[in-house]
């Protein structure tokens, strides 16, 4: 039979509301002893962070900066010594395989001397030893692996070079330049030639060299240019080809000297610079080819 009901029936139930009465007491009281959470940052905190960070910026900016600077100077050295490189090795293989006695130091005019800021020299088309110089113009040669051609190449014996004239207009002992007029055929590993003029004088070593043009590395300015034409032809009416840039100005770059240098050797000295950055070489060319 129920019960009935009654205005006190909720009391029924009392221990289970106090308990749970009891438990948010106790989270509230835990809540209250542990004071600070829940906030937020003060605003001494915020500027000192503020503060912290701008400081921290300020170093990595700088430092960035640095290596960024450091970075730039070192490709630029870099540039300008790949320049210089490719420059000087291509001089000096050209002048390593010149016709002994055709280099000569001049100025921008041609006027040789043991200072100047131009180079000039005959490179080798082929070379060989002769069998035999006849006066009326023959020559026999022991077959080449490159021919001459005729009408194109110049023949040169013994080229003991006149620092006062060029090399075509004769050597220290007479005429040592004839051009090729006719170039026969091998026989037995030997070829005949004739040549329009005679040689004043023998080769203790029997060599004969052939060329067909002259080469003159020049500074100008800040540039290095190369100029390539026939023997016989005015170089200064030649084109010009660019070799290298940023050089120093200097009063002279190629240079003899003969209490340190023999006569195949040629001393250059080149600066260059860019954005402040400097390289200088100090070098020497050697022609390794003998009369």
């Amino acid at each position: 039979m129920e019960k009935p009901h009654s205005r006190y029936a909720a009391s029924d139930d009392a221990p289970v509301t106090i308990t749970r009465h009891r438990v948010r007491l106790r989270f509230a009281n835990r809540t209250c002893a542990q004071p600070g959470r829940g906030r937020g940052f003060t605003l001494v905190e915020l500027v000192m962070v503020i503060l912290l960070l701008g400081i921290m910026a300020t170093f990595s900016s700088q430092f960035i900066g640095i290596g960024t600077e450091i970075y730039g100077d070192a490709s630029r050295r870099e540039q300008l010594m790949s320049d210089a490189r490719f420059a000087l090795e291509r001089l000096n293989r050209e002048v390593r395989d010149a016709v002994p006695g055709s280099v000569r130091v001049e100025d921008e005019a041609g006027i040789a001397g043991d200072q100047g800021s131009c180079l000039r020299f005959w490179p080798i088309v082929t070379a060989s030893r002769y069998l035999s110089l006849s006066g009326s113009g023959g020559v026999s040669i022991v077959t080449p692996s490159v021919l001459p051609e005729q009408d194109i190449d110049s023949a040169i014996v013994y080229p003991l070079a006149d620092p006062n004239i060029p090399l075509d207009e004769g050597c220290l002992h007479g005429n040592c330049v004839a051009s090729v007029t006719s170039v026969g055929t091998s026989v037995s590993g030997a070829l005949s030639l004739t040549v329009d003029d005679g040689f004043a004088k023998d080769s203790p070593g029997k060599r004969i060299y052939f060329a067909r043009q002259q080469v003159r590395y020049c500074v100008a300015g800040t540039t290095l240019t190369r100029v390539s034409t026939a023997i016989d032809a005015a170089i200064k009416d030649a084109p010009t080809v660019l070799m290298a840039e940023h050089i120093r100005p200097a009063a002279y770059y190629f240079y003899r000297e003969p209490a340190a240098f023999n006569q195949s050797e040629v001393g250059l000295r080149l600066g260059f610079e860019r954005s402040g950055e400097q390289v200088i070489f100090n070098h020497k060319l050697e022609l390794l080819n003998v009369p």
